[in-house]
Order: structure tokens, then C-alpha cells, then sequence
């Protein structure tokens, strides 16, 4: 277990985790706004998982670096 710790640290830093909030961000925003525009509801949901995912990953992969 602490390998992997050890593997994530050196792998994101605090740059790299806050680019993948904030493509999940963007892809809420901009990408939702469009989408909804179109009335593509299938492809809005479809991109609200997706981005949501991005940010909850980001923001749980900042948390366990910081608590170790």
C-alpha cells in the first residue's frame, strides 16, 4: 500500500491535480452549455459522469496526498 502512495506522489503534483478539476470544470461549463443547447440530453448526461469523475478523482487523489 505504501508503494502505490509513494507511486501516486511521484506521479501528480498539486499542478497536474488542479488541470483535472478543472477539465472537469470546463467540461461542465462550456461543453455542458453547448450540449444543452442542441438538446443532446443523452450525450449531457453522458458528460456530467464523466466530469464529475474527473473532479471527485482530483479532489480524492489531492486529500490522500496531502493526509500522507
Amino acid at each position: 500500500m505504501r508503494w502505490n502512495i509513494n507511486l501516486l506522489k511521484d506521479i501528480f503534483d498539486n499542478a497536474t491535480i488542479v488541470i483535472i478539476i478543472l477539465v472537469g470544470l470546463f467540461s461542465i461549463f462550456i461543453d455542458g452549455y453547448n450540449l444543452q443547447n442542441r438538446k443532446l440530453r443523452r450525450e449531457l448526461n453522458i458528460l456530467k459522469v464523466i466530469a464529475f469523475s474527473y473532479i471527485s478523482i482530483g479532489i480524492a487523489v489531492f486529500i490522500i496526498l496531502k493526509v500522507t
